[in-house]
């Protein structure tokens, strides 16, 4: 299983941070497949560039033009959002049922009740990405949703 992080790193990462429990409870193993699903739903996203290995594993590291000596790397951001994320699905997020919940307008039970606005997008939901924090650290490298990409057959 390829991930963008390891448990360890992912250890590190959440060393010096509040709130982790649900990380920190978490057996190796666990830690190790909520990494590789995160990486899984980060790479079914759109990204801006090229993969630089046409056979590589996964869609980092990615060449945009500007580095033409073949050291491009996995960016901090895109490892930091497969932590962020793999902490929310270790947290017990359902990511189908977040998406369903997006069309949610009005559930009561008793005098307990629940309102959504029904034409809120939240794009990191839509995309299967359920960690606010995940989206923020991804966005900056998603391509442009309307843009057209072309590439040169030789």
């Amino acid at each position: 299983m390829s991930a963008y992080g390891t448990y360890i790193e992912a250890n590190a990462y959440f060393a010096n941070r509040l709130h982790v429990l649900a990380w920190d409870e978490a057996a190796s193993t666990q830690k190790t497949i909520a990494l590789a699903e995160s990486t899984s739903r980060i790479d079914r996203l759109r990204f801006s560039g090229l993969q630089v290995e046409e056979d590589q594993d996964l869609e980092f590291p990615r060449y945009y033009g500007d580095d033409p000596d073949g050291t491009e790397v996995i960016p901090d951001e895109i490892q930091n959002a497969c932590f962020e994320l793999a902490y929310v699905l270790l947290d017990g997020v359902d990511p189908d049922l977040e998406f369903e919940n997006l069309g949610l307008a009005s559930q009561r039970y008793s005098s307990v009740g629940l309102t959504n606005q029904p034409n809120v997008s939240l794009d990191h939901i839509s995309a299967g990405i359920p960690s606010a924090s995940a989206w923020r650290f991804l966005r900056p490298f998603l391509a442009d949703s309307k843009g057209i990409q072309l590439n040169r057959v030789t």
